[in-house]
C-alpha cells in the first residue's frame, strides 16, 4: 500500500460511513458511561477499552509502503 492508495480509501464514501458509524458507536458508550459509571467496574472497564480502540481505528495513520519505503 502506498500513500496514495491510505489517501483514497480514507476518502472513499464506505470509509467515511463506516468511521462515522465509529464515532456514533464512541458517544453511544461514553453516555452509557455517563449514566451507569460505578455499577460494575468490570463492565465500565470493557466500554472503556471499547472507547479507546474505536479511536484508535479512528486516528489511524500512513506510517510508509508495506515494503517499507
Amino acid at each position: 500500500m502506498n500513500k496514495k492508495d491510505f489517501v483514497d480509501w480514507k476518502s472513499n464514501p464506505i470509509t467515511k460511513q463506516v468511521f462515522k458509524e465509529i464515532r456514533s458507536n464512541i458517544e453511544g458508550l461514553k453516555e452509557e458511561l455517563a449514566s451507569t459509571a460505578g455499577i460494575d467496574a468490570r463492565a465500565d472497564g470493557v466500554k472503556v477499552g471499547a472507547i479507546a480502540a474505536l479511536q484508535d481505528v479512528l486516528e489511524t495513520e500512513y506510517v510508509g509502503d508495506s515494503d517499507g519505503n
